[in-house]
């Protein structure tokens, strides 16, 4: 699991350590360029939505929600158990 968005590099280490630290790494996308290889470019063209995708270790995408509302992650966590993920 890996958490993108378009904040900078420091701006994740200072949510990480706000937050008091998550199990999963953080990375950047300061030019969309992942944002826009999945589709999920916000309306403004200078954001990403939030979205979940679960790619499997063959490079597949096994699951695709390009519209994620935090407050559904049991769904997500549940998709996840169905595919065999620990969590």
């Amino acid at each position: 699991m890996v958490g993108i968005s378009v904040d900078s590099v420091e701006s994740h280490r200072r949510f990480v350590e706000k937050a008091g630290g998550f199990p999963f790494p953080l990375a950047s996308d300061p030019d969309l360029s992942v944002t826009r290889l999945y589709g999920v470019v916000g309306e403004d063209g200078k954001r990403s939505r939030r979205a979940v995708f679960v790619i499997g270790a063959d490079g597949r995408v096994l699951h695709a929600q390009p519209w994620y509302q935090p407050g559904n992650v049991e769904q997500y966590l549940a998709v996840y158990r169905a595919l065999g993920m620990q969590v």
